[in-house]
């Protein structure tokens, strides 16, 4: 079934054709084709129509002029579309190009620093292994040099290194005060620590008298001179009717104490008639029952107007009478000729200190040995004692001081091993 707009649609085309067909036949009958013309080329318009003279047939007769073939000339070059396609293709190609060489680029640059990381990582790995190496080769190497220099004495076992220092540090510099004590001292006993000084020694002790040498072995240096100006200022007090020297002393009395064990110093002794080295121990107990209650044991002292000899001295209360003086003091002292001059370059002195035993020592070879058997007197010497070192100047034990204007007294290390199984380091 027809819509209505459809049938309007047929009706006026209906219409047209009614109304066309007039004007059809008018202009066909208006026509002049096929008419004779007199002109070859001769052009006539009739009805809108163009009519050209033409021979047909050999006549000149009108005919319809055929319309004009229109036709497109070549175009010399590309055309827009293709210029279009051909920039739009090399946009295209350039911004390919771009991101393939971005991402190359990228590839690289990221290969580059995944390279430049592993480089790193294996030089800090190369290093470290490498400072890890030479760590070791020097803690074995100094584990070799403390195996070499360990103690070897018939008869005693020494043991495990408890305790020790090498005195190594800058030139000039104090001391570890963790481990020692420079003093000025006093007289005994005192709260300060440190133990006693005497009366016949003609010496300020000044802790700035200690100084490293700064080698590469290291060593504290004790120096004694003659005063010649002011006393220094660290100077502590004249315990004698007058004193000419400044020295030094120093001790680990409250910062390190020892019970048994092989203990032992390497020191180069100062030269000089007057001059009183000495490395020896005290017991730790000295500030409560005073000495000679505590207990001395001297492991080596120099009478430096004799300097081939060294001598060792186990000090002792006969009676318990804490800190009472000095009725009840006696000792035990024994020497040995060292074949050298002590004072031109290092020995050892040690102690193998056991229970109920006390054996001295100088290069490894006994001086002598005390027991509670052959001391006759209180044995103290179970107990805790600390380490004391120093020089005084003393006319009585060592000769006159006259011609003594400086000295030096070197002490490269001191240590402390187990022997025969005993020996304890104790530290607060």
């Amino acid at each position: 079934m027809q819509s209505p707009l459809r049938k309007k649609f047929l009706f006026l085309l209906v219409i047209l054709q009614f109304l066309l067909i007039p004007v059809v036949s008018q202009a066909a009958t208006k026509s002049i084709a096929g008419a004779a013309c007199k002109s070859s080329g001769i052009t006539k318009t009739i009805s809108g129509k163009k009519y050209v003279c033409a021979y047909v047939n050999k006549k000149l007769v009108w005919k319809i002029k055929p319309a004009p073939v229109l036709t497109t000339a070549a175009i010399d070059g590309p055309t827009w579309i293709q210029i279009t396609a051909e920039k739009v293709a090399a946009e295209l190609k350039a911004k390919l190009e771009a991101e393939a060489k971005a991402e190359t680029e990228l590839q690289l640059r990221i290969k580059l620093e995944a390279e430049a990381k592993a480089a790193a990582e294996l030089k800090a790995k190369l290093e470290a292994e490498a400072k890890a190496a030479a760590e070791l080769k020097i803690k074995l190497e100094a584990e070799a040099k403390a195996e070499a220099e360990k103690p070897k004495i018939q008869g005693l076992t020494i043991g495990n290194l408890l305790w020790s220092d090498e005195f190594k540090g800058v030139k000039d510099s104090a001391i570890d005060s963790k481990k020692w004590s420079a003093r000025n001292c006093h007289r005994t006993p005192a709260s300060m620590g440190g133990g006693a000084c005497f009366d016949s020694e003609v010496v300020y002790y000044a802790p700035s008298a200690i100084k490293l040498d700064g080698n590469d072995d290291g060593a504290a240096v004790i120096s004694t001179t003659r005063i010649a100006g002011l006393v220094p200022s660290d100077a502590g007090k004249c315990l004698s009717a007058y004193c000419t020297f400044v020295s030094g002393r120093f001790d680990t009395h409250g910062k390190v104490a020892f019970q048994y064990g092989f203990i032992e110093a390497r020191i180069k002794m100062p030269a000089g008639s007057g001059n009183h080295p000495a490395f020896w121990m005290l017991g730790d107990n000295i500030n409560q029952v005073g000495w000679p209650n505590s207990g001395e044991m001297d492991i080596a002292e120099i009478r430096s107007n004799q300097p081939t000899i060294t001598t060792s001295a186990t000090h002792y209360s006969t009676v318990n009478s804490p800190n009472a003086c000095c009725f009840n003091h006696q000792y035990k002292v024994a020497s040995l000729g060292v074949g050298a001059d002590v004072s031109t370059g290092y020995h050892t002195y040690g102690v193998a200190w056991m229970p109920n035993s006390i054996s001295y020592y100088v290069d490894n070879r006994l001086i002598s040995t005390t027991t509670p058997e052959n001391l006759g007197g209180i044995w103290a010497f179970n107990s805790k004692f600390f380490l004391i070192l120093n020089n005084s100047v003393n006319e009585s034990f060592s000769g006159s001081w006259q011609n003594l204007q400086s000295s030096t007294m070197s002490i490269d290390w001191v240590r402390s091993y187990q022997v025969n199984g005993h020996g304890e380091v104790f530290t607060p």
